[in-house]
């Protein structure tokens, strides 16, 4: 009878063993697919942050050039003006002879 309680535990614990190491193999591929997950997670993250980086840089960047580019056309105007004036200034000259 000992024997026969034995056999039945013997097969009831294979049955188990059976159902559940499959699933433990499950648990393993999912924790692996997790982990690369997260390190991808934490790649995009990484980036997002370079690309703001990168944008702040450039539209300071892109301020500083409009600046410069603003005195430039400020400076150019200025000319214009006294190339335009000592225009004038010479056609009168010539007019008043």
């Amino acid at each position: 009878m000992v024997s026969l309680v034995d056999g039945v535990l013997l097969a009831a614990l294979v049955g188990t063993t059976a159902c559940v190491l499959p699933l433990y193999l499950k648990l393993k591929r999912l924790d692996r697919a997790q982990a690369e997950y997260g390190r991808a997670v934490a790649a995009s993250g990484h980036a997002l942050a370079t690309a703001g980086e990168a944008v702040r840089n450039f539209t300071g960047e892109g301020r500083e050039v409009l600046e410069a580019l603003s005195a430039k056309i400020e400076e150019a105007k200025a000319t214009l003006e006294a190339l335009e004036a000592g225009r004038r200034a010479a056609i009168r000259a010539e007019g008043g002879r």
